[in-house]
């Protein structure tokens, strides 16, 4: 795993803050069925849990949750060959904004990122998933 991959743009950080790359990346069945259904609801399709899958964000779009291929971040960070939003000439611009107000990891990792800088952030985010 490349640890760029789980980078999203927006600030959140895949083996932390995405239910799919977690139940994906997770022996635990119930935790994949419990983001299958999350995952139903919000798109009003049949999820089957055990085809939850996904490198992350940064990662190859063909092994990449569908949602996150169509993101519009991550398309716009892609164009500009950016890492993170925070990166952008035009960081806070309204898609992302709009983004922030439904998150609750992101604005709190965009802010964590400004104060230690990314990578103390990264190795503390990778702590978390006990991976240091």
């Amino acid at each position: 795993m490349k640890i760029k991959y789980l980078l999203g743009r927006c600030g959140i950080f895949c083996g932390t803050d995405c239910e799919v790359y977690r139940a994906a990346h997770s022996d635990d069945d119930e935790m994949k069925r419990k983001a299958a259904q999350v995952l139903e609801q919000e798109l009003g399709i049949v999820i089957d849990a055990a085809s939850l899958s996904c490198e992350g964000c940064q990662g190859l779009e063909e092994e990449m949750w569908v949602e996150c291929g169509l993101c519009l971040i991550r398309q716009c960070g892609k164009e500009q060959e950016i890492t993170m939003c925070t990166e952008c000439q035009q960081y806070l611009c309204q898609v992302l904004r709009s983004w922030l107000s439904r998150s609750e990891s992101a604005p709190r990792n965009l802010e964590e990122i400004s104060i230690v800088g990314l990578h103390r952030w990264i190795k503390k985010k990778l702590e978390e998933m006990k991976m240091v």
